[in-house]
């Protein structure tokens, strides 16, 4: 998969967020019992500097999504705001079958969710890990998988920037 997604489709607009028991705490702090939209939570899928990414599934349909969830007090803290309008304007542009698709983003007062495509398997760089060296017909097609997504992207003037097995 590539670094930036899709398109924006969202199944219908989301409903208010209301955290459970009571006002004032970050939504994050609740993400483990609650849903955003029409996405509910569930397990966590990977943690970052300014947020961490949880599975999620749409309430109405089972479809299952991957939820970004960015603190916006850490992402300002570490001076990230520009990165992210960026990666989210860039996401809603591509549409190709090797970039994840963005379905849907949801601003709060405290964190920015960013409801894309769910791949189940993981990151690439796990996958060689757990499974040691590739054949070469599989790694070929990881590669032929990569370069579409790698050739769409700058075809439309898009460079990754940070292209290797962990973000793929």
């Amino acid at each position: 998969q590539g670094p930036a997604s899709a398109k924006v489709r969202a199944a219908a607009p989301a409903p208010p967020w209301i955290p459970p028991g009571g006002r004032g705490a970050s939504e994050m702090d609740h993400v483990n019992s609650v849903q955003i939209g029409y996405y509910r939570f569930g397990k966590t899928l990977g943690i970052g500097a300014f947020g961490k990414v949880k599975l999620g599934t749409h309430v109405l349909t089972g479809h299952q999504v991957a939820i970004k969830i960015l603190n916006k007090k850490k992402v300002k803290q570490l001076d990230m705001e520009e990165k992210v309008r960026r990666e989210i304007r860039i996401l809603k542009q591509c549409t190709h079958p090797h970039i994840i698709r963005l379905y849907e983003v949801i601003d709060t007062p405290t964190d920015i969710f960013v409801v894309m495509e769910y791949v189940p398997g993981g990151e690439l760089f796990d996958y060689i890990v757990t499974k040691g060296r590739l054949q070469p017909d599989e790694a070929r097609k990881f590669m032929q998988q990569i370069i579409s997504g790698v050739e769409y992207c700058h075809f439309h003037h898009i460079v990754h920037r940070d292209l290797k097995p962990e973000n793929l």
